[in-house]
């Protein structure tokens, strides 16, 4: 994969990466927040999100 594919795969999916790390900063914040039993819980609560997002878009 050279350049010009990695940044073509980046402007098509800006949106998604952008979500995935905004996720990520909110659960390194509630886990520094709290403790790691809330980070985790959030993390799950999340990635359950993310997976009816897809599904959605799916179509399913």
């Amino acid at each position: 994969m050279n350049f010009t594919n990695l940044n073509h795969f980046l402007s098509d999916n800006i949106q998604a990466i952008l979500l995935i790390l905004g996720f990520l900063c909110v659960v390194v914040a509630i886990t520094f927040l709290t403790n790691i039993f809330y980070g985790l819980l959030a993390l799950g609560i999340i990635l359950i999100g993310v997976a009816f997002m897809i599904n959605y878009e799916k179509g399913g």
